[in-house]
């Protein structure tokens, strides 16, 4: 059973009823006199009450009931102010650097930062520090892990019913819903938070795929039995095989899946972690997870599944059976509600944004930041514990080196894997740049002063462009033209720093690296510009969490089928053994989230 080690936040569900100012419980003419002053004339609701010529709270409110999704408000958002791509060209016009309205996360919805009646906030400020002008609102506000155990025995207001239920609006919960609406099945889609794409929006790296038309039109040998032996390697051989063996199997057709969308990938021709052939698929777009994500989320536009935001499942319900039954969702607005299922697909993602969790196993974590998106609160752990599900290996926890320091950015690992190299404050290499993740993570935190910088050059920064373009644009990027202004630029020693370089330029001319064995060298650092980017490590992800079987159905204690109960992606532990191959996570989301809505759809 999962202990109960997560602080305690119940949030009030706003009032919906008919003919009341949602979130007071006031008519129309009181809301005018509250909304007129105090702290209430802060918010979007006291401005549009007081610049009314009659003051309304129909200027919003255009329909007597607010859903959970908040989209009725959003119209009216829209129809004064525009689309959120407009107002994003706005703000380029303008001359703005950065805009809300034109990021990478593809936030559709105003009330995803804007609140009427609370404090707006900028919602990009979970992962960057940006000084944003918030009107009406503050620069943050955090999202901290909830006790579900309050809901034990909550009743609900209303019951509806439908065939499968996926709980976690990531990648993975967003390919198993697309799958079930396709095959003809109804799918509702529970996601918590404002918006949908997970920490799968924020990835960076690639998809990992063998005997991809890529590889084969590159001349690059590759097999299943050689990419579950690359994982076993990097997972230092403590993942579920079996699982591994699906993985590896199933890559290519979840690319093809993929692709069958519109989506479009090319191989990357570096190597990751000493593994054995070029696997890993990329976008020259930008960000895999963004570009994935926005692909996949038209086609669950089109598929008919019920996607639902602000939408939190707070438990898991069961007969007296053991037979999962269904869930019990707290919407923003709506309250509780209970959802009746044939089938519940658990695809919650990692506690990696759960630091007292995270710091019960790793105290010397606590603290840290991680890059995981803002809701990653290990909510299927929890929801999973009661129903008998087993919990292991709470302890694997992922460190990622890769994190732009201040922020928590996660860069992505390509401009090492394609040449770059690491050096700490004494303007030396410490480890070799191209280890897995958290061997290297370690490393990086034993360094002095823990500073540590990314160093490449333009042969590198032309083979990720767009992406080091966008590094520039958020003022990670130190650059010059001489190793010696560089160091002066990011206060490293610059004879010694000039020497590194020199020397590790005749490691990768002769092909051999003496210092520390690292064996894949594409580029001198010699060529253009040099640049520089502080990283510091973070909690990347967490591998521990629930187990399941070749069919994705949760294992209880005994290590048999909890009825009517799957799951796909973070939340599911073991597959990634000790460390995560990088790559491995975005195929995963494809292949596992169709297999657990084939096997879902499947169930009776």
């Amino acid at each position: 059973m999962l202990k109960k080690i997560i602080e305690t936040t119940i949030l009030a569900a706003s009032l919906t009823a008919s003919g009341l100012c949602f979130a007071e419980g006031l008519d129309a003419a009181s809301a005018q006199s509250v909304y007129a002053s105090g702290k209430h004339a802060d918010y979007l609701a006291g401005y549009h009450q007081r610049i009314g010529a009659t003051p309304q709270c129909s200027v919003c409110h255009t329909t007597e009931k607010v859903s959970d999704t908040q989209s009725e408000i959003d119209s009216s958002c829209i129809k004064c102010h525009g689309s959120y791509e407009q107002m994003g060209g706005k703000d380029k016009a303008a001359g703005k650097n950065i805009s809300a309205h034109a990021g990478h996360l593809s936030i559709n919805s105003c009330t995803t930062c804007h609140g009427g009646h609370e404090a707006s906030f900028a919602y990009c400020n979970n992962c960057h520090i940006f000084n944003m002008d918030m009107k009406f609102g503050r620069q943050k506000i955090p999202y901290v892990p909830q006790d579900l155990d309050v809901y034990k025995d909550a009743v609900p207001n209303r019951t509806e019913t439908t065939d499968v239920v996926i709980v976690g609006g990531g990648g993975a919960g967003i390919a198993a819903a697309i799958e079930t609406a396709r095959n003809g099945h109804k799918a509702v889609l529970l996601e918590k938070m404002p918006i949908i794409g997970g920490s799968s929006l924020l990835s960076t790296g690639g998809m990992n795929v063998q005997g991809s038309h890529q590889q084969k039109e590159a001349g690059i040998q590759d097999s299943p039995e050689l990419f579950v032996k690359d994982t076993l390697k990097v997972g230092k051989n403590k993942n579920n095989i079996e699982l591994n063996e699906i993985l590896a199997v199933n890559s290519p057709k979840a690319l093809s899946w993929f692709e069958e969308m519109g989506g479009h990938l090319d191989l990357d021709k570096g190597v990751y972690g000493g593994c054995s052939a070029p696997r890993m698929h990329f976008t020259k777009s930008g960000g895999i997870g963004r570009y994935m994500i926005a692909v996949m989320k038209k086609e669950l536009e089109k598929s008919g599944a019920d996607v639902r935001v602000n939408s939190q499942v707070v438990r898991i319900n069961k007969d007296a059976n053991g037979n999962v039954t269904g869930v019990l969702v707290k919407g923003k607005n709506s309250g509780l509600y209970e959802i009746k299922a044939k089938s519940v697909i658990l695809a919650t993602g990692s506690y990696a944004n759960n630091g007292a969790l995270v710091s019960k196993y790793h105290p010397e974590f606590f603290g840290m930041v991680s890059s995981a998106q803002p809701g990653s609160h290990g909510d299927g752990l929890q929801l999973a514990a009661p129903v008998g599900a087993k919990i292991t290996h709470l302890e694997r926890v992922q460190v990622h080196p890769n994190i732009a320091a201040g922020t928590s950015i996660m860069l992505t690992l390509a401009f090492r894997t394609n040449g770059g190299i690491l050096v700490n404050n004494q303007g030396k290499r410490f480890f070799n740049d191209n280890a897995p993740r958290n061997e290297l993570g370690a490393s990086m935190l034993r360094q002095p002063a823990q500073k540590v910088w990314l160093i490449y050059d333009d042969a590198v920064a032309a083979k990720r462009q767009k992406v080091h373009n966008g590094y520039v644009r958020l003022g990670f990027v130190t650059e010059a033209a001489t190793p010696e202004e560089l160091a002066k630029k990011v206060g490293l020693p610059e004879q010694v720093f000039a020497q590194e370089l020199k020397k590790y330029a005749e490691f990768v001319k002769n092909n051999k690296d003496e210092d520390f064995g690292r064996k894949e060298l594409p580029e001198a650092l010699n060529k253009g510009n040099l640049y520089a980017i502080e990283v510091i490590p973070a909690i990347g992800g967490t591998l521990g969490g629930l187990n399941i079987n070749t069919k994705t159905q949760v294992l209880d204690e005994k290590g048999k089928p909890i009825p009517n109960l799957f799951a796909c992606g973070e939340v599911v532990g073991e597959w990634h053994g000790e460390d995560r191959y990088g790559g491995n996570a975005v195929t995963g989301n494809i292949v596992f989230g169709r297999l657990a809505s084939q096997q879902a759809t499947a169930n009776k």
